[in-house]
C-alpha cells in the first residue's frame, strides 16, 4: 500500500511491524524466510482443500451427465441433467458465500488459527458424507454434504488475513500468488490422480467415491498437523461484538463501503467469468466432445499447469512493476477473449493451446483482484475486507455454476462466450474508473459497517 500503513506498533512507511506472541517486534522486510515458513501450513491447507474442490468439478460432471446416471435424480434429458449438475456445483460456493464474511470477521476478532482449525474439522466430516453419498447414489445427501463443506470452508479468508498480518503491501503480490499457486497445483494433482481413481475401467474397485475418500484422509492428517503446529498470526484482535451466523449479510456490507464498491464491482465481473469458466469447460468437453472422467481430468490438470508457472515466476514481478490495477486490466481483457474462444476449436488437439492461454491469463487476474482491495485498507480491516471479497467470489461461483448449467441446457456452446463477455465488461469498467489514492479504513471509523 502506498503511503502510511497502520500497524500494531504505530505508523511506519513501507513496512509493517508485527508483534509476535512472545512480545517481540520484528520487521517484515528482512524476515521473508520466516514469514514463508509460518505461512507454509496455510498453503498446505489450501492445497488439500482445492484437491477436493477440483474433484467435484472433475468427477461430478461426467457422472451426472451420463444417460444412465443413477445419481442424477431421474433426470432423463441432457438439458435436465445439465441443470442438476449446475445446481450441485453451485452448492459448495453457496455455502462459502454464506460463511466467508462471518469467518473473516471472526478471524479478525478471535484469531486466524481457531477459525482455521474449526473450518478444517467441519470440512473433513463433510468429505466423509460425500463418500457415503456417492457409494449409495443419494443425490440429496451429496447436495447437503457439498453445501455444508462450503459452509465450513474458510481457508482462503484465513490465508489472506494471515498474509496481511505478516507482510507489507508491496510484498503481498508474491504471497497472494502463492495462494493461487497452491490451488493450481491442487488442480493438477487432484484431477490427474482422482480422475484415474474414479475410473473402474482401470481397477475394478475404483469408483467416484475413492478420490474423495483419499481427500478425507488427507484432510484429517492436515487438520491434526495445523491444530498442533500452526502459530497464530493475528496478535492484536479487533475489539467488537462477536460475529454470529446472522451477521453474514451485515459483514458483506463492506462491499458497498465508500471507495471500495467500484473495486468489488470489477472483482464480481471477473469472478463470474473465471469461476464460471472452471465449471463450464468440463461440461463443454463432456457435451461437445463426449469425454469421460479420465479424459476430462487430463484437461482440468492441463489448465492448472500455466497457472502454476505464472504464479511461480511472473505474478509477483509483474504486479510489482505494473501495479495491480494495470495487471488486472490486461488480465481481464485477455481472459475474456480467451474464455470466449474456447468454443472455436473443432479438433481435440486445438484445445490444448487455447486452454493453456486461458490458465495463464486467469493466473494473473485472480491475485490482482485481491491486491486491488488489499491495497485500499489497513491491517485491522484486512480480514473483514478479504472476507467480503471471498464471499463475493464464492457468490459469483455459485451464480456462475447455476447459470452455466442453465445455459448449457440450451446449448453447450453458450456458457463460455457469455462468461468471456463478463470479463471484458469488467475490463471496460475498470478502465473507466478513475484511479484513487489508497484508503486506510480503521476499525474506529464511524461507519457502522
Amino acid at each position: 500500500m502506498r503511503g502510511e500503513i497502520a500497524s500494531t506498533g504505530g505508523r511506519r512507511r513501507g513496512i509493517v511491524t508485527v508483534v509476535s506472541t512472545s512480545g517481540e517486534a520484528s520487521g517484515i522486510g528482512d524476515s521473508g524466510g520466516r514469514v514463508l515458513s509460518r505461512l507454509l501450513p496455510l498453503y498446505g491447507v489450501i492445497f488439500a482443500g482445492f484437491i477436493g474442490y477440483s474433484l467435484m468439478i472433475t468427477v461430478f460432471t461426467p457422472l451426472l451427465l451420463r444417460p444412465d446416471s443413477l445419481l442424477a435424480g431421474g433426470a432423463r434429458t441432457p438439458g435436465t441433467r445439465a441443470l442438476v449438475l449446475g445446481g450441485l456445483l453451485a452448492l459448495y460456493p453457496l455455502g462459502q458465500f454464506l460463511s466467508s464474511p462471518v469467518m473473516g470477521a471472526l478471524s479478525d476478532r478471535r484469531g486466524r488459527r481457531p477459525v482455521l482449525v474449526i473450518s478444517l474439522l467441519a470440512t473433513t466430516v463433510c468429505y466423509a458424507l460425500i463418500v457415503l453419498a456417492l457409494r449409495t447414489d443419494r443425490l440429496g445427501l451429496l447436495a447437503f454434504a457439498c453445501l455444508c463443506a462450503g459452509l465450513g470452508e474458510a481457508n482462503i479468508v484465513c490465508a489472506q488475513g494471515a498474509i496481511a498480518d505478516l507482510t507489507p503491501a508491496e510484498q503481498r503480490g508474491r504471497y497472494f500468488g502463492y495462494i493461487y499457486l497452491s490451488a493450481s497445483l491442487a488442480y493438477i494433482v487432484g484431477p490427474l490422480i482422482g480422475g484415474k481413481l474414479a475410473e473402474p475401467a482401470i481397477v475394478p474397485w475404483f469408483g467416484p467415491d475413492i478420490p474423495f475418500a483419499v481427500v478425507f484422509v488427507l484432510l484429517a492428517v492436515i487438520t491434526t498437523t495445523v491444530a498442533l503446529g500452526f502459530r497464530e498470526t493475528r496478535t492484536m484482535p479487533v475489539a467488537g461484538a462477536a460475529a454470529g451466523p446472522g451477521s453474514s449479510l451485515a459483514a458483506l456490507r463492506v462491499v458497498f463501503r465508500p471507495g471500495l464498491g467500484r473495486f468489488f464491482a470489477f472483482n464480481l465481473l471477473c469472478y463470474l467469468a473465471v469461476f464460471g469458466f472452471f465449471r463450464s469447460y468440463p461440461m463443454y468437453l463432456a457435451q461437445a466432445f463426449h469425454f469421460g472422467v479420465s479424459r476430462i481430468s487430463e484437461f482440468v490438470a492441463w489448465v492448472g499447469v500455466p497457472i502454476v508457472l505464472v504464479n511461480a515466476g511472473v505474478t509477483g514481478r509483474l504486479t510489482a512493476r505494473a501495479g495491480p490495477r494495470m495487471t488486472a486490466l490486461a488480465a481481464a481483457t485477455a481472459s475474456g477473449c480467451l474464455i470466449a474462444a474456447v468454443v472455436l476449436p473443432r479438433a481435440t488437439a486445438a484445445l490444448w493451446p487455447i486452454l493453456f492461454l486461458v490458465g495463464a491469463a486467469v493466473a494473473l487476474l485472480l491475485p490482482a483482484c485481491a491486491m486491488l482491495l488489499s491495497a485500499q485498507v489497513g491491517p485491522d480491516e484486512q480480514g473483514r475486507v478479504m472476507g467480503g471479497n471471498q464471499a463475493l467470489q464464492v457468490g459469483a461461483e455459485a451464480v456462475s455454476g447455476a447459470l452455466s448449467g442453465a445455459l448449457a441446457a440450451v446449448s453447450p456452446l453458450l456458457p463460455l462466450p457469455v462468461l468471456g463477455a463478463a470479463a471484458l465488461l469488467g475490463a471496460v469498467w475498470l478502465l473507466a474508473v478513475r484511479p484513487a489514492r489508497a484508503l486506510t479504513l480503521r476499525s474506529e471509523s464511524r461507519d457502522p459497517f
